[in-house]
């Protein structure tokens, strides 16, 4: 009897021990879990919000993380830049002497180069960034760099509509792998914490391509008008395409493809093994492959339709054309010289480079987006509110064009989304990015042609074009804002309660 009463004392004492050690373990950090010298502890309040690192993260992955921004980032930014250079240098061109010199003007001949350019769009986006998933993106980005680079360099000989047309075209197809196939690759890298301020730098690049050509046409106009025979606008094309080889080379040279297919030389094992880590913990690593059921993966999947129907509301607001129709508004007032109607509407940039890093750090923060793009759709609204009033003072109508600049946030801000919703089939992902483009761009065609006929410009009156745009902006807001959150949450826990039941017929 006393034998079987030790041992009842001593299971007693050992479970007592079990409890303590459960209660230490719950309380105090292990070795393991216990920050390092190396690691700082997580920031709070201001220094915290604006952190550009993941708060607790290691001194060597921060150093991985600064490799990825010199390199990814920067090639991603350069590469941007120069699509929008050649994507609105048309447009700097037209105000600066080729409407003139070439008798363009009642036949919407700007209005057309845009769609022509948009019909390249269409068909290249989703085929290229399918490629993207099968040839690296090292070569696949800088060949269409060069190629569409090519076609731009061949404007300066135009003389004629059509060959405008055909060349855009051309331009456009190209141009179509950056934007998709860029985003696509940052997805590949960056943590989901990460990527809204990184997307929006890149995007922002874009940006100051737009602006820069604006410059660089003035300063054309002003500095080689007549030089080699040649107008100034024709020099631009020129230009243009001097700027974007290096670019080329250094992405050939620099650019670290993804983290499953990585060979950089300026990463070591260790880095590229963590890249591989940092991706598979956030749920994105690779699954799937490019074949036949890529298209039941794809079109029966609710990312498809919720981000397409999101980018299509924001194309058809036309915030991507203001900085055109502002050039266009400038120049029929009459006050204004050739320098000052390139270079006013760079304001609209300058804004829109504050919104994005602005739009970006939230995002980032709070962790959702829709409340970034309810913020931002309001003061959308207000500027479109004004256009369509019209009868207004000079200074309203100006302000109101420069505060647009804020549109451009929707960009990163959806393709973020994209990548965050997708998880780790890359095919999907992919084509999602390059197919919301195509939608988007398929859209504007007939709706520019109907409502922003160049002719028409600036005040789009017999056409309602600033009217029927506020209609879509309202839209945007509202399902930027509250649709596509509710659609994500329902879907997303749709798929996590189908994970929990195959788990347990599994486990049965």
């Amino acid at each position: 009897m006393s034998a079987s009463i030790d041992d009842i004392q001593v299971a007693k004492t050992a479970q007592v021990a079990q409890s303590v050690a459960a209660e230490s373990q719950k309380t105090t950090p292990s070795d393991s879990a216990r920050p390092s010298a190396d690691i700082p502890a997580p920031e709070n309040g201001i220094s915290g919000f604006f952190h550009w690192h993941e708060p607790g993260c290691s001194a060597e992955e921060k150093r991985l993380i600064f490799k990825l921004d010199w390199f990814l980032l920067s090639y991603s930014c350069l590469c941007f830049f120069i699509k929008y250079l050649d994507q609105t240098n048309i447009s700097n061109a037209y105000v600066s002497g080729m409407q003139e010199e070439l008798g363009f003007g009642a036949g919407n001949e700007l209005s057309w180069m845009n769609t022509f350019f948009n019909v390249g769009m269409i068909i290249g986006a989703p085929v290229a960034n399918l490629i993207i998933t099968v040839i690296r993106p090292r070569f696949w980005l800088p060949f269409c760099l060069i190629t569409w680079s090519l076609f731009v360099l061949f404007l300066y000989k135009c003389n004629t509509a059509e060959q405008f047309y055909g060349l855009r075209f051309c331009i456009g197809l190209f141009e179509s792998a950056a934007w998709p196939g860029i985003t696509y690759t940052l997805g590949c890298w960056y943590r989901k914490s990460e990527l809204a301020r990184r997307s929006a730098l890149f995007v922002i690049s874009g940006v100051l391509g737009q602006m820069f050509s604006g410059y660089l046409q003035a300063a054309l106009y002003s500095g080689m008008e007549g030089k080699g025979g040649m107008s100034a606008w024709r020099w631009l094309f020129i230009f243009d395409f001097v700027i974007s080889i290096p670019v080329a080379i250094y992405g050939v040279l620099c650019y670290p493809d993804t983290p499953h297919t990585t060979g950089a030389w300026y990463l070591n094992e260790w880095e590229r093994n963590r890249a591989r880590e940092r991706i598979e913990e956030e749920g994105r690593k690779p699954v799937g492959k490019l074949d036949l059921s890529v298209f039941k993966r794809i079109f029966t999947s609710w990312q498809i339709y919720t981000f397409s129907l999101g980018y299509a509301l924001w194309s058809l607001t036309i915030g991507s054309y203001v900085m055109q129709y502002f050039a266009l508004y400038l120049k029929a007032v009459g006050w204004f010289s050739v320098p000052q109607i390139n270079n006013i509407p760079t304001a609209i940039g300058a804004v829109n480079f504050c919104t994005m890093l602005t739009t970006g750090y939230v995002a980032d923060k709070i962790g959702r987006r829709g409340p970034v793009c309810l913020a931002v759709g309001l003061i959308l609204a207000f500027c479109w509110a004004v256009f369509t009033a019209w009868d207004v003072p000079h200074g309203l109508r100006m302000f109101c064009f420069i505060l647009t600049g804020v549109y451009g946030c929707f960009t990163p801000l959806l393709a973020g989304w994209v990548n965050e919703s997708c998880g780790g089939d890359q095919q999907k992902r992919a084509f999602v990015l390059g197919f919301m483009t195509s939608v988007g761009s398929a859209l504007v065609i007939p709706f520019q042609q109907l409502q922003f006929p160049s002719s028409q410009a600036p005040h789009f009156a017999e056409t309602h074009g600033w009217a029927s745009a506020l209609v879509f902006v309202v839209a945007l807001t509202l399902w930027t804002g509250f649709g596509i959150p509710f659609c994500q949450k329902k879907f997303m826990k749709q798929v996590r309660t189908d994970e929990y039941e195959s788990e347990a017929e599994i486990g049965a």
